[in-house]
This record gives structure tokens, C-alpha cells and sequence, in this order.
């Protein structure tokens, strides 16, 4: 099946959403290249503003993860990943979980950018960091075996993404590959943390992810509007399974709450210098309390156990960052991966 550009339009705007065979026809047509940037862009804007269902979002995931260069791993993975589009300066907290959670064994693939808005995606924070963000698949398998950790570098995995850039560009809000790329990681993983800026989008991924049946997944929606477990106020979940979905929320206690506006972040080089610190063993002005209770929230969902604000993980991330064993991993993780560079 093919759609042309006036296809597709009519398609998006009828009711109940497309079929699998129509949206995977309609990515084949936004990846193809042959569109104006005119056309690609009002196609996802049409999309956008229709809304995308966990059926399309799913379809989707599962064409992207089909043009992916693979990336072969022999241990069974987790991620953590946010759809981005916070506002304001925000640190890096999903990627510094990923160290906290592979100093305790568990094995993360982690799959991002860089940022499209500002320098302060993941891999812009890698960068700062020293940790080199090109590697092939061959080094970042290498890194997985021997460290439980790989960073995979959506821009270089995921080559076809390349013609919808103009597209997304011109139409300059979220699109369906803002909700798709979390999810298209090329590696497996079966255990998923994974937030959304706002409570439509969360649903959205809760239901492609019931529907694509990797394994276990958390869907956030942190308060003010973060993608990521909040300590500013109300975080609201969904938990994932083959079965079912179950919707609750967490709430920190009076005392554990940080106003967001004073939590510090920034670029990828001021988000280094924290990070520094925090492994140090420095709570930097409540960044250590978001780290623990994103990790937490890993090590629990691994654990089989629900997801609760302060859970048995949340105790264990904290005392591998006040010990140094999370510095002691990245100092070694960091050699390792100059090393195959």
C-alpha cells in the first residue's frame, strides 16, 4: 500500500484513527524524502493536532525499530527515556540514573540524542562528560558485556530519520517521532521508565506499549509538566504490562518537596559539573532526591514490586551514590569507553 501526499492528508483527518496498514503506508511516506518540507510538516502538524492513537504510536515504533541499524546485546536491558520538551533548564536526570542503576548490575541500553532545542540532551551531556558518543555497534556491545552499560545514539542508529528532519523542523512542536523515538530503541530491552510532558502523551505511550509487549513498563507524568518522576508535586503513572494497564500517582511527602524553579541545571557542561558533584555525594540542592527516586522507581519495577515515592529502590539508589560506587563505575565506564574509541 501507498499513500500520496493528498491520501495521506485526507486519511488523518478521518475519525477513529488509522489502521496499521495506513500508518505504516503514511511513514513510509514521511521517511521516503519525496515530500516538500511544506507537505511532510503539515502532515504531522494534522497528525499532531488530530492526536495520535497508542494503535498508530505502536505501528510506528515498530517501522522505525525495522530500519534501526541493530545493535546485538546478550543480556536482557532496561531504559530509561523521556520524550523531552520540558521547558525552562533541567538537568540530565535520566542518564545519570542509567549510571546509578548499572553500578548496581543492572544492565541499561540507553537510547537518545541530543537536544533539538538547546544543548542539554544526552548526548550533548555524554559529550561533556567525555564519554564518546559515536562508537560503533561492535564498541557499544563490548561496553554492554563488560559493563552492563551501552549509550545509543539515536541520530547515528536510526539513519532514515534523516528525511523527516526538515518536517519536524518546520512544523516546530511535538510530532508523532517525539512520542516514537523513546520507544524505537534498536536494542531490546524488556523493563521501561519512560516520561511524558503531559497526561494525553503518557496514555498514548501506555497503550503502544501494551500493545508492542516488550515487558514491563512505568509511564510518568511528573508535575509542573516534566517527563520524569517529580519532586515538585504529583507524579502520574501507568503501569504496563501484556495484560492491562493500571493508572495511579505518587505523591512526595510535605517534607521531600523542592520548589522546580530552584533546582539547578543548564547546558550539557553545567549539567557535567553537577553531576560531579553529585556523585561526590553532594545533594545538590535536591537533584540527589530526583536521581533516587527515578532510579527507585527502576529497581522496584525490576523487583516485581509497585511503584511507590519512597520504595525499597529509592534507599538502595541513595546509598550507592553516598558510598561512591556510582563514581567508582563512571571513572571506570568512562576508561573503558575512550578505550574502544
Amino acid at each position: 500500500m501507498s499513500l500520496t501526499f493528498a491520501d495521506a492528508r485526507v486519511a488523518l483527518v478521518a475519525p477513529g484513527g488509522l489502521d496499521e496498514q495506513s500508518t505504516v503506508a503514511l511513514i513510509d511516506l514521511l521517511l521516503s524524502g519525496s515530500l516538500a518540507p511544506e507537505e511532510g510538516a503539515d502532515l504531522l502538524v494534522t497528525w499532531a493536532q488530530r492526536g495520535e492513537t497508542g494503535a498508530e504510536l505502536a505501528a510506528v515504533v515498530r517501522a522505525l525499530r525495522a530500519r534501526a541499524v541493530p545493535v546485538a546485546l546478550t543480556r536482557s536491558s532496561v531504559d530509561v527515556v523521556g520524550t523531552g520538551g520540558v521547558e525552562g533548564s533541567r538537568f540530565n536526570v535520566s542518564t545519570t540514573v542509567a549510571f546509578v542503576l548499572a553500578s548496581a548490575g543492572v544492565a541499561v541500553a540507553k537510547h537518545g540524542n541530543r537536544g533539538s532545542r538547546s544543548p542539554n540532551g544526552s548526548f550533548d551531556f555524554l559529550e561533556a562528560l567525555g564519554i564518546p558518543i559515536d562508537l560503533p555497534p561492535a564498541a557499544l556491545t563490548t561496553l554492554h558485556q563488560d559493563h552492563g552499560l551501552c549509550f545509543l545514539f539515536a541520530r547515528a542508529l536510526h539513519p532514515a530519520m534523516a528525511a523527516a528532519v526538515p518536517y519536524r523542523k518546520l512544523a516546530a512542536r511535538r510530532t508523532i517521532f517525539n512520542l516514537a523515538g523513546p520507544l524505537a530503541n534498536p536494542a531490546p530491552v524488556d523493563h521501561l521508565l519512560i516520561g511524558a510532558v503531559d497526561q494525553r502523551s503518557a496514555l498514548v505511550l501506555a497503550q503502544a506499549l501494551r500493545l508492542l509487549g516488550d515487558g514491563r513498563a512505568l509511564v510518568v507524568c511528573g508535575e509542573p509538566g516534566i517527563d520524569e518522576v517529580s519532586i515538585s508535586g504529583p507524579t502520574h503513572t501507568w503501569n504496563v504490562t501484556a495484560q492491562d494497564i493500571n493508572q495511579g500517582i505518587l505523591t512526595p511527602a510535605p517534607q521531600s518537596v523542592v520548589d522546580r524553579a530552584l533546582l539547578p541545571g543548564g547546558d550539557a557542561t553545567t549539567n557535567a559539573a553537577l553531576f560531579a558533584r553529585l556523585i561526590a555525594g553532594d545533594p545538590c540542592d535536591g537533584l540527589a532526591e530526583m536521581v533516587q527516586v527515578n532510579a527507585g522507581l527502576v529497581f522496584d519495577l525490576l523487583d516485581g514490586q509497585p511503584p511507590v515515592y519512597h520504595g525499597p529502590g529509592y534507599h538502595r539508589a541513595a546509598q550507592r551514590l553516598a558510598d561512591g560506587r556510582v563514581a567508582r563505575f563512571f571513572t571506570a565506564y568512562q576508561a573503558a569507553a575512550v578505550g574502544l574509541a
